[in-house]
This record gives C-alpha cells, sequence and structure tokens, in this order.
C-alpha cells in the first residue's frame, strides 16, 4: 500500500531526532510525581503494585506527546507544499492521512514501552515483586492509548486550515478534553447545564460519575485498573484501592457505574471520529491552506461587529498623533498594525466570550463565599478564567507571531522599515497586548454589569485594582508568547513549548513537592505543608498562579495561590485539601518577605522581563531568515 511508505518514513524521521529521547526523558520524570502508596495499597495490590508508576506516567505522557507529534502532521505538510507533491503521485488523501497515523503512533510507542520497561524495572527492584502477564496486558494497552490519542491529533491536524488553528484545536482538546476533563471541564459543564456546582449533596451523583469516563485517560484507567485487579474507575489504580479503602474500609467496590465495555467503545470512538472527520475536511479542501477560510472566520467576516470594526478609526489604541507615539522610541507603527490585524480576527473575541461565560457561570457560588465576599463575588468568579483561559489563550495567540513572519517572509518588509530590531518586538509585545486586552476587560466589566442585580456594584477601587493587575497579566503573557517565538524558530517546538508550559501549571504542586522532597531530603504535600515557607514559595512560582496571588489581597483573602473561594473554603473547620494558605500554614498573612504579594507581582514581571530580554540580545544578531 502507498500508505506503507508514508509510515515508515515517518517512524525513521522521528526515530532519528531527538524527540524520542525528550519524551523517554519525560515519561521517566513523569512516573515520580505519583506518591509512594501506602502498605494497605500495596498488600492489596501485590503483584500489580509494580506497574502502577508506569500507569499514571502513560496517561500523562502520552497526550502530550501525541499532540507535540502530530498537532503538524498534516496541516505542516500543506503549509510547506510537501503534501501537494506526495498526493500527487499514487497517493490518495485517506491513505496520506493513515500513514501520517500509523508512522507517528508506532514512533511514540518505543519510548513509552522502552519507558515503561524501565519503570517497571525499577519498581520490581524496590517491591520484589512481578507478572509477565501484567506486563505484556499493560503494554497492550498501552499500546492501543498511544494509537488513540495520535489518531485524535492526526485527524484534527488534517481538519486545521492552519498550524495556529491546529495547535489551539490539539492543545484544547488535549488539555480540556483530555488530561483535565475529571477535574476541571466536566465540573465546569455540569455547572454550566444542571446550574449547581458539583458536591456531595448534588443531584444525579451517578451520571456525573459516569461522566467521567468519556474523557481517554479515563477510559485508559478503567482498562487498566480492570487489569491490575484492584476497583475499576477513571483514576489510577492505587488511587482506587485507597478511595475504596477510606470510604469503605474495603479494596472492593461496589462495581463501576457503567460497564466496563463502555471504556473500550469510547477508547476506540475518540480516534474513529477524528480520523472520519479530519480525513473528510481534508478531502473537500484545497491542498494549499492559504486559500481556506476557516468557519470562525467566515461568520467574523459576515457579522455585523466585523463591518463596524472594519469602518472604526483605530487611533485611540495603541495610539496615532498622540501620547503614545510621543513615547521614546520607533515601536508604535508595528504594534498598530499588529493590534489592527488581531481584533478583526475573531481569535481575540472568542477568548473574551469564553471568559466572559466563564466569569458569569461563577456567580453562584456557596453562601459562603457570597457572605464573605458580597460584591466582590464578580471579580473572585472570574480570576480563574482570566489565569487560565486567559492566561493560556495569550500565550497560544502569540507564539507563532515571529516565526510565522519569518515563515512567510513578512519579516523582510518588517524588517526594512525604519523601526529597528528592539523596537519591532517591543511594538509586538504592545500590538498583541492591546488587542487581548479590549475583550479580557470587556469580560470583566460584563461580569461585573451581570452580577449587579445580585450583589450590586463592585467597589471602584477593588474593581480598578482588579483591572490593573489584570493588564499587567495580560501584557506578561503577551511578551512571554513573543519571546517564545523570537528564541524558537520551529512553529512545532514553540507549540510544544506552550503545550508543555501549560502542562506544567497543572502539574506544578506535585512537581513542586518532588523538587522540595529532593532539595531537603522530607517527603511533604499541600495536606501538610513543612514548617519552611520556602515550600510555599516554590508552589508559586508559575505565573498562571502568581494572578491569584497578587489579586487575593485585592479582594480582602488571606494570601494563597489558590482563587479567593478555594481560600475561603479551606479556612473552614473539617476540610482538607492540598490549598496552602499562608495564614493557616504559619500563623501570618505573611511570615518572610518573599511570601509577600509584592515580591509576587515582581515575579510575574520578571516571566516577562528575562524571556523578553532574551529574544533582544537574540534578535539582534540573527538573520531574519
Amino acid at each position: 500500500m502507498p500508505s506503507t511508505s508514508v509510515m515508515r518514513t515517518e517512524f525513521r524521521r522521528y526515530l532519528r531526532g531527538k524527540t524520542p529521547w525528550i519524551i523517554g526523558l519525560c515519561f521517566v520524570l513523569v512516573s515520580g510525581l505519583p506518591t509512594q502508596p501506602d502498605a494497605d495499597v500495596v498488600q492489596v495490590l501485590g503483584d500489580a503494585v509494580v506497574f502502577v508508576d508506569a500507569q499514571v506516567a502513560v496517561a500523562v505522557t502520552v497526550p502530550f506527546a501525541a499532540a507535540a507529534l502530530g498537532f503538524r502532521s498534516i496541516i505542516g505538510e500543506r503549509e510547506n507544499g510537501t503534501a501537494r507533491v506526495l498526493i500527487g503521485t499514487q497517493l490518495t488523501r485517506r491513505q496520506f492521512v493513515l500513514g501520517k497515523t500509523l508512522g507517528r503512533s508506532a514512533a511514540l510507542a518505543v519510548p513509552i514501552v522502552a519507558g515503561t520497561i524501565v519503570i517497571v524495572g525499577s519498581d520490581v527492584f524496590q517491591y520484589g515483586r512481578f507478572s509477565v502477564p501484567l506486563l505484556v496486558g499493560l503494554l497492550l494497552i498501552s499500546l492501543g492509548y498511544v494509537f488513540a490519542w495520535v489518531g485524535v491529533t492526526v485527524g484534527l491536524s488534517a481538519a486545521s486550515s492552519s498550524t495556529a488553528r491546529a495547535a489551539v484545536i490539539v492543545f484544547g482538546v488535549t488539555l480540556f478534553l483530555g488530561g483535565f476533563w475529571n477535574s476541571l471541564t466536566l465540573p465546569f459543564l455540569w455547572q454550566f447545564v444542571t446550574g449547581s456546582a458539583p458536591s456531595n449533596q448534588m443531584a444525579n451523583p451517578a451520571a456525573f460519575e459516569a461522566a467521567k469516563w468519556l474523557s481517554l485517560p479515563s477510559a485508559y484507567y478503567a482498562l487498566t485498573d480492570w487489569l491490575l485487579g484492584g476497583p475499576v474507575g477513571p483514576t489510577s489504580a492505587a488511587s482506587q484501592v485507597s478511595d475504596a479503602l477510606r470510604k469503605t474500609g474495603q479494596a472492593t467496590s461496589t462495581g463501576p457505574v457503567i460497564p466496563l465495555w463502555t471504556a473500550l467503545i469510547i477508547a476506540s470512538a475518540w480516534p474513529a471520529i477524528a480520523l472520519w472527520s479530519g480525513t473528510a475536511v481534508f478531502r473537500r479542501n484545497d491542498l494549499a491552506p492559504a486559500s481556506e477560510t476557516g468557519i470562525l472566520q467566515k461568520l467574523w467576516n459576515r457579522s455585523p461587529s466585523h463591518l463596524l470594526l472594519g469602518r472604526f478609526p483605530f487611533k485611540w489604541i495603541p495610539g496615532q498623533n498622540g501620547v503614545v507615539d510621543s513615547l521614546p522610541g520607533s515601536w508604535q507603527p508595528v504594534a498598530r498594525r499588529e493590534f489592527r490585524r488581531l481584533v478583526r480576527t475573531p481569535g481575540v473575541w472568542v477568548l473574551g466570550v469564553l471568559v466572559l461565560g466563564a466569569g458569569v457561570l461563577s456567580l453562584s457560588p456557596t453562601t459562603l463565599v457570597q457572605d464573605s465576599l458580597g460584591a466582590r463575588v464578580p471579580l473572585a468568579g472570574l480570576q480563574t478564567p482570566i489565569a487560565l483561559l486567559g492566561g493560556v489563550g495569550i500565550l497560544f495567540g502569540t507564539f507563532r507571531t515571529v516565526t510565522r513572519e519569518r515563515d512567510t517572509g513578512t519579516i523582510r518588509v518588517t524588517a526594512g522599515t525604519a523601526a529597528s530590531r528592539t523596537n519591532t518586538l517591543v511594538g509586538l509585545v504592545f500590538g498583541r497586548a492591546s488587542a487581548f486586552a479590549v475583550p479580557v476587560v470587556g469580560a470583566v466589566l460584563g461580569t461585573c454589569l451581570v452580577a449587579i442585580p445580585r450583589y450590586g456594584l463592585v467597589p471602584f477601587g477593588t474593581l480598578a485594582g482588579f483591572l490593573a493587575v489584570t493588564l499587567v497579566f495580560v501584557g506578561c503573557m503577551a511578551g512571554l508568547g513573543v519571546a517564545i517565538s523570537t528564541v524558537i524558530r520551529s512553529q512545532s517546538i514553540a507549540g510544544t513549548v506552550i503545550l508543555v508550559f501549560t502542562g506544567l501549571h497543572f502539574a506544578w504542586f506535585p512537581i513542586s513537592n518532588a523538587i522540595y522532597s529532593v532539595a531537603t531530603g522530607t517527603s511533604v504535600d499541600g495536606f501538610a505543608p513543612p514548617d519552611n515557607p520556602i515550600f510555599v514559595f516554590v508552589r508559586w512560582l508559575p505565573p498562571l498562579r502568581l494572578f491569584n496571588v497578587v489579586t487575593n489581597p485585592i479582594l480582602g483573602v488571606p494570601n494563597s495561590a489558590a482563587s479567593a473561594a478555594g481560600v475561603i473554603r479551606d479556612l473552614q473547620e473539617n476540610v482538607f485539601s492540598n490549598i496552602v494558605v499562608v495564614q493557616s500554614a504559619y500563623g501570618s498573612n505573611v511570615p518572610v518577605w518573599y511570601l509577600h504579594p509584592t515580591v509576587a507581582f515582581v515575579e510575574l514581571i520578571l516571566w516577562c522581563v528575562i524571556p523578553f530580554g532574551v529574544a533582544l540580545v537574540l534578535y539582534q544578531y540573527r538573520s531574519v531568515d
């Protein structure tokens, strides 16, 4: 078959590069994140205990590795023009997509299988137990999991009309419909559909538990839990056994909420739907993606708001013949060009709508949070949407800023203007930051407006302070994204860096625990923080968490990296969580100087200044090609 040659080419290309080594290293590092199971869990699992670390590593690593390998698999070939050459032979588009899927699946399977054997071997020496049938079964299920995720990413790449759209869609699916389905996306959707947040008193708890199985990682966990002989569920075997022992005192459960065979259907449906739909779109579209217009762009071009923006004179921001033009430097024309370019695309406005929708849905917290915050509830509800949706969205909206201009050749036009290279980068940051700031600020004001009948007006000082920090946060994320785009010349690598950066944010608590444990020799977690406040400082390092640290004092909430609502809930009696509130853990809101919110604000700015400084130095001496 012609697709066999494509498969062999893809397989050899990636095995000869650095990618397998990087994936294998990340795989081994991720295996060290789970805490060691208790003696009771070890006794229950028996020989299967040596496979628990590998089970978690496969579930966490494969989605991100597949996204990194697959998001440009089809659209990259179309943009480079090689797809037209390959499909001009006997190769059909369906065979092209299939060959890409099989080749990249095989390439990803090599480090995953090798890493699994290494991790299991290490645990065999630790526990002195082993089972060949369990190892073979785990490897087979893991190979199917690899193919499923690669199939999803290649299918989405085939359906995309540009690298930027492919990156946003693939990484969005990986994060929100994959790795963080149970902890983030499902609770959000449940509250949106039912109008109430998930809790112990919610209606239809069985339906909520069944919905946890809908993601690929949950289906993988269910199948491997069954293989390892533990209670079947959407989490690891060790977690399932630990939860069963804590709830019932027994290692057995009443059985899965839905039949086990549904996990097979879910695991098969994800790649089947993605590949079928992606191939169908790919077959209809032209091989040159530049001639296509995305669905959102088509709707945007026909909308009255787009026509209004097209006639609106953009002299007010980032400035023309006014205060901004009087500032030092010649970056203003570049900033104005970037601003106009972005506000005429639907992406920035979709981001604003998402932040607004998430903020409005957060206007019904618990009575305790409402009584504690009063009119500040809408701002507290916006903390997570701005930090998560806003921060990640801005990074994905800026990671191609320089690399795309270099690839298309437009950077030569920019370099031929009066703006120096330094002013060019400054203009790119200010222009893109301004474009993203407009919908984000609009989402903040819109949420506060919707909340007026229920909570009243937000105090002006609180709103002004919150908006000021939000603008700084937007600017820092835009600066970080432009810096990454400048330092890294490849769009694929830049997109992978953004994906890993986002994943580290969600996994930072166990990572910070591991860092502190290695540095001090003491095993720690957020449920029992150590006496040394440096533990909290390490947990605050990611910029998406620093936003909460800085805005919490503005909302009158004790010092913490959690959202204001989370801090208030954690301060109640008989509440146990891995949230660390500084006042509760150390007896003072600011026990040491480096835990002051002002220091966190400086750290947030440094996340932009340091990478941007490196980008400026490199950009001065690199060729524009």
